[in-house]
């Protein structure tokens, strides 16, 4: 197998090019880091007073959808000493005190303030708008979670398989323009005399200039030999750690699974035993 690393520095995205890899196993990194991964995110609102617009549901379901940064040293709830009740251990705690003066005030994600190692992503995060005279008073208690429990321990807004694909021009070609033209994403282009594909990875497949080729000189499929894997976090973890973490993830649930076939086959082997004395 060979691996081809690339990063998209506008869209903040990582490109994983892989060549002769099962497409089980890149697929089972891609659910790993959509599902397993543990991540911060807040997960309790305690809310002592609002009179905003919004109800108090909609308010914590927009703070718990917030991307949290930090939370290394928590343990999850379920491992902690005190079984999922709430301590400093697995919980780090956000408070938000604010007062509108002016009419039309947006309240940040920028203005909850950390007693622990957590905090936003971004502080341009817009949570509600305030009139003069409302105000909020509340206590957000973050704990580490997966995303197979809820969409706000999901650490990526992108994670997705793709198979390279493949544009063939033959000799029938013969340099009318119409596919450069009608290509959705712009991919084609005549260039010394020849149809050339200046993007290959572009593609999305939909086969468009295949269909208005009035001489059927182009045929798009895709090689599945080789399979590219993007991520694009949501910043509570980089792209690249995402993908180490999952890796060991995976490493660690194989280990497990060798671990509980050996303990069943010397159950089986000593139940054969006992059978024969």
């Amino acid at each position: 197998m060979e691996l081809e690393y690339l990063t998209d520095n506008q869209y903040n995205q990582l490109h994983l090019i892989f060549k002769g890899a099962d497409l089980a196993f890149v697929n089972a990194i891609r659910r790993i880091i959509m599902a397993d991964l543990l991540i911060p995110a807040i997960d309790r609102v305690y809310i002592f007073e609002n009179t905003s617009i919004l109800h108090d549901e909609i308010l914590a379901h927009r703070l718990s959808m917030i991307p949290l940064k930090g939370g290394e040293n928590l343990v999850p709830p379920e491992k902690c000493d005190c079984k999922g009740k709430g301590c400093p251990k697995c919980e780090a705690i956000l408070s938000l005190e604010v007062e509108a003066h002016e009419n039309f005030t947006t309240v940040y994600s920028g203005e909850l303030k950390s007693e622990g190692s957590v905090y936003p992503v971004s502080d341009k995060i817009p949570i509600v708008k305030l009139n003069a005279g409302q105000k909020i008073s509340l206590e957000a208690h973050v704990r580490l979670g997966r995303g197979r429990d809820h969409a706000k321990w999901q650490p990526v807004s992108v994670c997705v398989i793709k198979y390279q694909p493949v544009v063939l021009v033959n000799e029938k070609c013969d340099l009318c323009g119409i596919c450069v033209e009608r290509c959705p994403k712009k991919i084609l282009e005549i260039k010394n005399n020849k149809l050339i594909v200046t993007s290959i990875w572009k593609c999305s497949l939909c086969k468009v200039c295949e269909e208005v080729c009035p001489n059927s000189a182009i045929n798009v499929s895709y090689n599945d030999n080789i399979l590219r894997l993007t991520l694009e976090t949501t910043g509570s973890r980089s792209n690249e750690e995402l993908l180490l973490m999952a890796c060991d993830y995976l490493i660690n649930k194989c280990k497990e699974l060798k671990e509980s076939i050996n303990s069943a086959l010397e159950v089986i082997s000593n139940g054969k035993e006992n059978i024969t004395n």
